[in-house]
């Protein structure tokens, strides 16, 4: 259970920082959490159903925003669908501000995020994290073995015995160096250190 788990947070970091993925990407889908709560915030005619996905110091704009997408959506169909996305959209950046990342727009519903996205969504709903570790599991042995032997691959030696030889010398450390460089990530992600940027992030 201890090495699944470490596995498991090694695998977050391995997405999240050296992989460099996008910071909870799926936050700025038209259909995903964010959005999601800014429109059943509408419909219920409660802003405190938005409130949660963003920071304290957000919470005037939201309100704000809020009351003026209820006061035009009464204008129509039309009216209405212009306001939601707004609002939507307001949520959405606000919420991706607080976690300092950048906004470029609401994605259209469908989008695919790859699987662990909702692996991790699963896994709140039920409980179970078995199906989630495995898939992290199976992808950072995956990463760990490919870069390894990348790293491996590249020829020459990191003690040149000649000034010809110092070129594919620098090579061979910079693919070592690499390598190390992504085990050491996994290692702060064992120490909690992505847990506490994340933390720290999100309430800036």
């Amino acid at each position: 259970m201890q090495t699944s788990r470490k596995l498991l947070l090694g695998s977050i970091l391995a997405g999240a920082l050296v992989l460099s993925l996008p910071a909870a990407a799926h936050c700025d889908g038209e259909d995903g959490p964010v959005a999601g709560a800014a429109l059943r915030a509408l419909e219920a005619g409660n802003v405190a159903l938005a409130l949660p996905y963003a920071p304290a110091a957000a919470e005037v704009e939201i309100t704000r925003a809020f009351e003026q997408a209820r006061a035009v959506r009464a204008l129509g169909a039309e009216a209405r669908a212009l306001a939601d996305r707004h609002f939507m959209e307001t949520v959405v950046r606000l919420h991706r501000a607080g976690e300092n990342a950048p906004y470029t727009g609401l994605q259209p519903k469908g989008t695919d995020y790859g699987p662990a996205i909702p692996a991790a969504e699963r896994a709140l709903e039920t409980g179970q994290a078995e199906a989630l570790v495995e898939l992290l599991t199976r992808e950072v042995r995956h990463q760990v073995e490919e870069r390894l032997e990348r790293a491996r691959a590249v020829p020459g030696s990191a003690e040149p015995r000649s000034a010809a030889e110092v070129q594919a010398a620098r090579e061979r450390v910079s693919a070592a160096f690499a390598f190390i460089g992504y085990v050491e990530g996994i290692h702060a992600a064992l120490a909690g250190g992505v847990h506490q940027a994340a933390t720290t992030a999100h309430h800036d």
